[in-house]
């Protein structure tokens, strides 16, 4: 079955925190265009001060508090900066640096942006032993060789969007302090490296070339994993990841979910454009998930939506471009039975269902169409023809109940009598004469009247 364009990245959903990592792209069509300032021109043009030094009296203009922003400034080469006291931030992106040199006096700096220039080695930042942030995205890196090794506070990494063919084990052994890792938009064809690194959380590994099983069981404190738009067929590992909220393996080549384990933790997943056929296990294998992108699969939701129902915590559900019903009456009761099984539900293929909760939420919730009051008329027709099969089901079982209890009551009765009647208890059995009866005999006229007078004379006496 040929696969619908709803399953973009942008689809509303499982949406990651990558995009957000992603947006020095922009920034960077910007940058390039980007003019020297006479700040800079000034200071690279003044002849009392050394060719190359940046003067601190020069800078002071680029100077807030502790960063030196010197972004997009038309900086092609770092000059040797005198000693900048209190600047722990330093800001060199979007310029046409291309080697990473003269950082040596400036040992304080905790974070160091160098994200959109013409770098293409990781070289002399052993001085900088404070550095918890270093943004190389946007570069023409090919490798890291010994690059980081001594960086053994850096906490945040940004290699994106440059030339990696290969990462090593080695090249990672120094990063010990490491929780976020972005090596997306690259070649790679193999991360295994990063199971070196124990602390990390985050793993942003999208569009490279990575294929094949992807064994990431080290990571024991990953938290957030982006391993869209590859080759993937298998990841193991994962179930041991107890703290795991979100994983996008948007556009792999996955034919199950099973590989991923119980993740008890997760809550946002995004498997779409993939080979799927079954949601089946979900509800076990996720049983806390709020948002759930599945589009473009091979899915019949006609077998396991009452198994995805049982997801009571699921908001947000993404299910398009999956085997489905043809006609449109068909698929309007689909989306009525969804409605009905999932009363908590938000989010259907990005259509709002519940409007009231974002007013509650104070969420701008956008004017009705004529087509959102049908909308919202049919799925009350739906939730009372639910709730009215529901109550034909309950009675139907009650009735089948009491059938069942009267079937074994009688065939729990002896088909004969235990003892065959005697004449003793026949007589028995008989009727005892009371109060206003007469007397029963088999004599005569007068032995009935003697019987009489005696039987008046014993009861109606005064």
């Amino acid at each position: 079955m040929a696969k619908s364009q709803v399953g973009e990245e942008s689809a509303v959903g499982c949406q990651t925190r990558v995009k957000r990592l992603h947006s020095t792209q922009v920034a960077r069509s910007t940058c390039s265009k980007a003019k020297p300032s006479a700040t800079v021109k000034d200071i690279t043009a003044d002849k009392d001060t050394s060719k190359d030094q940046f003067s601190v009296e020069k800078l002071d203009g680029c100077r807030s508090g502790n960063t030196l922003d010197l972004h997009g400034k038309g900086i092609n080469k770092i000059h040797k900066f005198e000693k900048l006291p209190g600047i722990k931030i330093l800001d060199l992106s979007c310029n046409s640096i291309e080697e990473i040199e003269n950082l040596d006096n400036n040992y304080e700096i905790t974070e160091l942006k160098l994200y959109g220039n013409n770098i293409r080695k990781i070289k002399n930042l052993e001085r900088l032993q404070e550095l918890q942030i270093l943004q190389l995205q946007f570069n023409r890196i090919t490798s890291l060789r010994k690059g980081l090794l001594r960086l053994r506070k850096l906490q945040r990494l940004r290699l994106d969007s440059n030339q990696l063919i290969c990462v090593e084990s080695r090249e990672f052994s120094g990063l010990s302090q490491l929780t976020s890792l972005d090596i997306s938009h690259n070649q790679l064809s193999d991360i295994t490296a990063v199971n070196v690194l124990p602390c990390l959380e985050e793993l942003l590994a999208s569009h490279n070339k990575l294929y094949g099983v992807i064994d990431l069981s080290k990571c024991s404190k990953l938290q957030e994993l982006d391993l869209s738009n590859n080759k993937i067929s298998e990841v193991q590992g994962l179930s041991l990841q107890e703290m795991l909220t979100s994983v996008n393996l948007s556009r792999n080549v996955l034919r199950s979910a099973e590989c991923l384990g119980s993740l008890c933790s997760l809550q946002e997943l995004n498997l779409a454009d993939n080979q799927l056929k079954s949601v089946c296990s979900f509800s076990e294998q996720f049983p806390n998930l709020e948002v759930l992108n599945v589009v473009n699969n091979y899915i019949d939701f006609r077998d396991g939506l009452k198994s995805l129902a049982q997801c009571f915590h699921l908001v947000e559900l993404n299910l398009d471009g999956n085997i489905t019903e043809t006609s449109e009456e068909e698929q309007t009761m689909h989306f009525m039975e969804i409605s009905y099984l999932m009363p908590q539900l938000e989010r259907l293929d990005g259509a709002p269902l519940n409007p009231s909760n974002n007013k509650k939420q104070n969420v701008p919730v956008m004017q009705k169409t004529p087509a959102s009051g049908s909308l919202e008329s049919t799925q009350k027709i739906a939730s009372c023809m639910m709730d009215f099969e529901s109550q034909v089901e309950d009675l139907q079982q009650s009735l089948a109940e009491r059938f069942s209890q009267v079937k074994n009551l009688m065939a729990s009765l002896p088909k004969k009598l235990p003892f065959k009647p005697s004449h003793t208890l026949t007589a028995r059995l008989s009727p005892v004469p009371i109060y206003g009866s007469q007397p029963q005999t088999s004599c005569r006229s007068r032995s009935r009247i003697e019987e009489a007078r005696s039987f008046a004379a014993q009861h109606f006496e005064k």
